[in-house]
């Protein structure tokens, strides 16, 4: 069997076998955890209802308190201003239920007897016929809903009408005080449609079994997964706490639908991929193996003719072409090795130098970001967080006083608004992180793409580059630095990474400069054209530092000289004076002394004679 032969069967039987097991672990592994997704989410559906149902109980009962907990209510009960309280709270007609926007409001005294109701349609404005006796004779038949228990009540209770949503609550007087006089009810009937919409879950109530007594009720929530849907079920009691329908709630099963599609799509671009892979192995073997054999062919009769003897492309692949050019390879490897080592040499000591250059780049390009986060990290008072957090847990507590939960809503609305403000700033400064960091992985592949190949020039439009490199580079200091920049741009032959860092590394090196002068300063770039050399832009950064006496002016291109006095081995400036001489460009440095700031002038080969004007 040929050797292109070989490989194509081994990679088919290995991408066979890498397919199957990827499609048994996806669906293995992931599609239970696209079903885990949905269970939750269809228990999430429910208890969204049983909430719905929760919160109309909860309106309700605050209703039937406004009435239970009241002296006049209490009075009236008792005979006491019977008709005034009627007139003044309860008519004309049925106001008083339409004005609580309930379906049935009842007033019943200890004695079971109803001393005023009413029942109304919301819609029609028309009486409910029957709905008053029949609330009143159920509070009546159950003995702690009578009138003798101070208990307040709330849930749903089955009537001819439908599900009704009921509150019971004793008549106290106004502090609470006194033995019951009676009971006040409101109830609403369950608007299935409305409660779908406010929680956007489709749901059902079924009765439960006549015979319920013999039939196993869930205690939880049931969960069953169908083709198409999750439901739940779960059974709600009454305002007594018997068992009275079933909740059926049903969740679409989107997730694990869509987790089933992507793996099969994913399953298909494999093969695709494992089908693409081996119409380019049979064409890679196809050039790499019969025109391996003619090359060696060639390459032996120009070593033979010519002298000189370079090693074959051939690698040691252990097959028949690699044996045969092994041998030849044998011959020439002591001189290649030599040649090798002088040429390794050479390419290392440039790489340091560019290395070091680089890693100096790099480190200027940190010193925003660690400012920038160090200003996010002032932004969050650790005082004020762990305040925040202590009042959030206090205000969800459940028995903490109305009182001591104002005074906690104030607090926590008033830190809402520091948070947003903090936000908006962490956005902003993020930004500034986000720039310097894209400057910094812009520098490390830079340096592996020189590593590896040709420098690539282009046409490069100075001004928004000096704009890139001013944000990244002096932003911490935006304080105390003032920036001017020109107002026109030239266009020249570079490349733009390289010129960023150079032009990064002058600007850290004027903020640097004005920073030890303590106090206040300015920077300034200009660009101008035809500056006593044609063809070539002129990039003036000026500063208002500390500046450079004549003798340090002289030398602070050179290795290991810094501009800084109270630092050595300076790399900056001495790796900036390589790369614009790489950029067929040109660097110098101009001082009118200490104290008076200093020039850094810049030019570079001009791409065209356009200028363009900054917007």
């Amino acid at each position: 069997m040929y050797i292109a032969s070989k490989i194509n069967a081994a990679l088919f039987g290995a991408f066979a076998c890498a397919t199957l097991a990827s499609f048994a672990v996806l669906h293995s592994t992931i599609q239970p955890k696209f079903e885990d997704i949905e269970r939750s989410a269809a228990l999430v559906n429910h208890k969204r209802v049983i909430d719905a149902f929760e919160a109309a109980t909860e309106k309700l009962q605050t209703a039937t308190q406004d009435y239970a907990y009241w002296d006049e209510t209490y009075d009236a009960l008792q005979g006491i201003n019977t008709e005034a309280f009627i007139l003044s709270n309860l008519s004309p007609g049925l106001t008083a239920v339409e004005n609580l926007a309930v379906n049935l409001l009842v007033f019943q005294k200890s004695d079971g007897t109803v001393f005023w109701g009413g029942a109304v349609d919301l819609e029609t404005k028309e009486p409910i016929d029957g709905l008053v006796n029949e609330i009143a004779h159920f509070v009546r038949s159950h003995r702690y809903l009578d009138g003798a228990y101070a208990v307040t009540k709330r849930g749903l209770i089955r009537t001819s009408k439908g599900l009704l949503f009921v509150a019971i609550s004793p008549s106290l007087k106004s502090d609470r005080s006194g033995e019951p006089v009676g009971k006040i009810i409101s109830g609403k009937l369950l608007d299935d449609s409305a409660i779908r919409q406010l929680t956007g879950v489709s749901f059902s109530l079924e009765a439960l079994p006549e015979a319920f007594g013999s039939v196993s009720l869930p205690e939880d929530v049931d969960l069953r997964s169908l083709d198409t849907v999750v439901q739940t079920t779960s059974v709600v009691k009454n305002v007594i706490g018997r068992p009275l329908v079933y909740l059926k709630v049903s969740s679409p099963r989107d997730v694990s639908s869509a987790g089933a599609m992507a793996i099969h799509s994913a399953m298909l671009m494999m093969i695709l991929a494992a089908l693409t892979s081996m119409g380019v192995l049979w064409a890679f073997l196809r050039l790499t193996v019969v025109s391996r054999i003619a090359g060696l062919k060639t390459h032996f009769a120009t070593a033979g003719s010519s002298g000189h003897i370079r090693p074959t492309e051939v690698g040691t692949g252990g097959d028949e072409i690699s044996d045969l050019s092994q041998s030849f390879n044998a011959m020439a490897c002591q001189v290649n090795d030599l040649r090798n080592a002088l040429a390794d040499s050479a390419y290392m000591s440039g790489l340091s130098e560019w290395a070091a250059g680089t890693l100096h780049n790099v480190r200027n390009g940190l010193v925003p970001v660690t400012a920038t986060t160090w200003q996010v990290e002032q932004l969050y008072d650790a005082a004020w967080v762990r305040n925040v957090e202590a009042a959030t847990v206090e205000h969800a507590d459940s028995a903490t006083p109305p009182e001591r939960r104002v005074k906690l809503n104030k607090f926590l609305v008033g830190s809402a608004a520091r948070l947003v403000e903090a936000a908006k700033k962490t956005t902003h400064l993020t930004g500034r992180i986000n720039d310097a960091s894209r400057s910094i992985i812009d520098m490390v592949s830079e340096f592996e793409r020189h590593a590896h190949r040709k420098l690539e020039m282009e046409g490069v439009d100075l001004l928004p580059l000096i704009k890139t490199s001013a944000a990244a580079s002096i932003a911490a200091r935006s304080k105390t630095i003032t920036l001017g920049l020109p107002s026109s741009s030239a266009v020249v032959t570079c490349n733009s990474i390289i010129l960023r860092q150079i032009i990064s590394n002058v600007l850290i090196n004027a903020a640097e400069a004005i920073e030890a002068q303590q106090g206040p300063g300015r920077i300034d770039v200009t660009i101008t054209h035809d500056a006593g050399r044609e063809g070539f832009a002129r990039v003036e950064i000026s500063d208002t530092g500390e500046g450079l006496s004549p003798e340090r002016l002289a030398d602070i291109f050179k290795r290991g000289v810094s501009t800084r006095h109270h630092r050595t081995g300076g790399l900056g400036l001495h790796w900036c004076a390589n790369a614009i001489n790489v950029l067929g460009g040109t660097i110098r440095a101009a001082s009118d002394g200490l104290g008076r700031g200093a020039t850094i002038i810049i030019e570079l080969p001009e791409f065209n004679s356009i200028t363009k004007e900054a917007a």
